[in-house]
């Protein structure tokens, strides 16, 4: 008997695969965007708190496309200014507040198997005798890994450099650094008359600091200024927005949601009542069926929510680049959660029409068309 009916079995779950994909991909979309608000202030707040904590009471000038995530971990892009810059801004009505202007090139290098961080900034060297050799200075921990001393020469990019002086210690981070006059950077990476950073420092007790910010963006156009005061603002303004629709964000979320899994059961029983009398009519008792409808729905409900997740990601990288030029991620915390919430839904929205639908004579479903 179950082989005679195994072809309708079949022909009745050919439409089941897009339905169960177009729920899916709804309760993803939802889920998404619930990630993305509730992981989106909590993240802000620790990057804020990282950055601001790296930045202290100075100003950074960087090119607008920065990822200020990324150059804050020391991984640099290929995103540069003028160096004249530097000459633009203290030449400028803001020179008289900004006493220390100076301008730097980072990127990151291979030497000899190991990753490098190059440094270049206005240094000045005494004179060498040695014009094939340009002079550097490098941290204790590169010196340790090449085997190099003071006097020694390196290669890097086909550039000969000699080894001025070694940095014991180095500033946190740059232990495997290269330090080189800002022309020897420039020529090492192929950037001549370019820079990538301008770190600003003044007495700006009395100042709007955002304010000063803006007319530093204004003089020198592509740029961005990021402050303590800048990053704070930034932070209380997401913060204030997510708290704000924080309720009708998860109201909505939670009716879509329940929504979709129930439009998903009612059309499957709809759509499969033959199959659910053939059931019926072979023994399989009602509440088999039932639980076969709640595995179907909360398999549906977790995927989506999974799916969400990782929709999540993106979605968090984006607006942490709308709204604070550096790349957020989504909180593991919520997932939990969200799982929780949504095995609910799909419980509530799965178990009463089953049980109502395995309820009935068996012989008046396989009558129906």
């Amino acid at each position: 008997m179950n082989l005679q009916i195994l072809p309708l079995l079949l022909k009745e779950t050919r439409f089941r695969w897009v339905v169960h994909l177009l729920t899916v991909c709804l309760i993803a979309f939802v889920v998404s965007l619930l990630v993305t608000q509730g992981s989106l202030n909590r993240s802000a707040e620790d990057k804020v708190n990282e950055l601001t904590h790296k930045l202290g009471r100075g100003m950074l000038v960087v090119p607008e496309d920065t990822d200020l995530q990324q150059f804050y971990l020391m991984r640099y892009g290929a995103e540069t200014m003028p160096e004249d810059y530097s000459d633009r801004i203290e030449s400028s009505h803001l020179g008289k507040h900004i006493q220390v202007i100076e301008p730097r090139l980072y990127g990151n290098l291979t030497v000899q198997g190991m990753d490098v961080i190059l440094v270049g900034r206005r240094l000045q060297f005494p004179v060498s005798s040695d014009s094939r050799h340009e002079l550097v200075v490098i941290g204790s921990g590169l010196a340790r890994r090449l085997g190099l001393s003071s006097g020694d020469n390196l290669v890097v990019n086909n550039h000969k450099l000699r080894v001025f002086a070694i940095v014991d210690p180095p500033p946190k981070g740059y232990d495997m650094a290269i330090f080189a006059p800002l022309k020897t950077a420039q020529r090492i990476l192929g950037t001549p008359g370019r820079i990538n950073a301008l770190h600003l420092s003044g007495c700006w007790c009395e100042l709007d600091v955002p304010a000063l910010a803006a007319k530093v963006e204004s003089i020198l156009p592509g740029t961005m200024a990021i402050t303590v005061d800048g990053m704070a603002k930034a932070q209380i303004e997401i913060k204030s927005t997510m708290e704000q629709y924080s309720v009708i964000f998860w109201i909505a979320g939670g009716v879509l949601v329940t929504a979709s899994i129930a439009f998903l059961l009612f059309y499957l029983i709809h759509k499969g009542r033959r199959e659910i009398g053939l059931l019926l009519s072979i023994g399989m008792s009602p509440g088999r069926i039932v639980i076969k409808n709640i595995i179907i729905s909360v398999a549906t409900a977790v995927a989506g929510a999974l799916a969400g997740y990782i929709l999540s990601i993106p979605l968090m990288s984006q607006a942490g680049r709308m709204f604070m030029r550096v790349s957020l991620s989504p909180s593991a915390q919520v997932l939990p959660w969200l799982v929780a919430v949504i095995t609910g839904a799909a419980l509530l929205a799965s178990f009463i029409p089953s049980w109502y639908i395995s309820r009935l004579d068996p012989t008046k479903l396989l009558r129906e068309e």
